[in-house]
């Protein structure tokens, strides 16, 4: 594990290197390199040796010639995959990187959800959305979830991505990323339906043309999974809506499979991060609330309970009775909108 100390003169160049190499979260400049693990645990100091000389080829890849003052994409380092972000600023660019998992995570073992909670979001067609705020782990649940499915009933898989995070083995996989291979998100969904996937990933709704394709595209019959950004489950149908275009408004209730919520709870401890979620699945009775518009909208937290399924505040105080969290730090979950106050 990565100490919270400052990288000084007096680390040898292997222990400097042990140490940035187990980093999953780094920050390079002209002159520092800044690296975390998942705990919020980090070191720093100057920039030197093949860190130098990476972020130099990675300025000359992707800054000479290129108009753009940020770029994305996923590069090959040191025997790991990173998610790259390459960025313009008043001292210079900086390149943060995220190291991506060799494989697609376990649902269980690492990252510590029910799969039969989750698996009623994906069956049959329509959209799942995956949301949370930025670093909550959303794309990560989302890509568990489609390995985790019955390839028989997942069929030929095509993805949108952006960059590519994880790659999905076996055959029957067409694996696209923004920029790269194809000119936008819009442009890829389309083809997914021309290249006869039945199940489509996308990596983030964030913009209309992707919302109006990904929407179409589930109203075909498809299966399409995607995340966007949203406070909480509930917030995920509104925060869809403002993005698509009003003329498809109505697809919306009809088409929608699932919202899922969730946030990463890190520690500067030994403690593993940890889950907070809320989900529901979209059903009859759920679908008609939506389309009731958003007065009906709190009813919502009704027709979860009636499913089964907990919110974000009851997923907190979960870990609170199991002794792994305290409450001082839920209490964000647990209080918010003063949706479950009686905890």
């Amino acid at each position: 594990m990565i100490s919270a100390i400052k990288v000084g003169s007096e680390m040898s160049d292997e222990d400097r290197e042990a140490h940035y190499a187990s980093a999953t979260n780094i920050e390079l400049s002209s002159k520092h390199i800044e690296a975390s693990d998942n705990n919020d645990r980090s070191i720093r100091g100057p920039i030197y040796g093949q860190w130098k000389d990476f972020y130099e080829t990675m300025i000359a890849d992707h800054v000479r010639g290129n108009k753009k003052l940020s770029s994305d994409f996923t590069v090959p380092f040191i025997g790991h995959r990173y998610r790259c972000c390459l960025a313009n600023s008043y001292n210079g660019f900086t390149l943060s990187m995220r190291r991506l998992p060799d494989r697609v995570p376990d649902f269980r073992e690492d990252l510590q959800l029910d799969w039969n909670v989750i698996e009623p979001l994906t069956r049959g067609s329509g959209l799942t959305l995956f949301s949370g705020i930025m670093n909550s782990g959303k794309s990560t649940t989302m890509c568990a979830t489609i390995a985790k499915m019955d390839r028989r009933v997942r069929g030929n898989l095509g993805t949108v991505e952006n960059p590519i995070e994880y790659i999905f083995e076996g055959s029957g996989v067409i694996q696209r990323e923004i920029g790269e291979h194809t000119e936008s998100a819009e442009s890829a969904i389309r083809d997914c339906v021309r290249q006869h996937r039945r199940t489509i990933m996308i990596s983030e709704i964030r913009d209309p043309e992707t919302a109006n394709a990904a929407l179409l595209v589930a109203s075909t019959g498809l299966s399409v999974f995607a995340t966007i950004h949203a406070d909480s489950a509930m917030d995920v149908f509104g925060r869809f809506q403002a993005l698509v275009d009003s003329k498809y408004e109505k697809l919306i209730p009809r088409t929608m499979r699932g919202l899922w919520w969730q946030h990463i709870l890190r520690f500067s401890d030994e403690r593993r991060p940890v889950p907070i979620y809320e989900s529901i699945e979209v059903t009859n009775a759920v679908r008609q609330i939506l389309e009731a518009g958003p007065d009906k909208l709190p009813q919502l937290s009704q027709e979860m309970q009636k499913q089964g399924r907990k919110n974000m505040a009851e997923t907190a105080m979960q870990l609170v009775n199991r002794k792994i969290v305290s409450r001082l730090e839920v209490s964000d979950f647990v209080t918010r909108r003063g949706r479950v106050t009686e905890l």
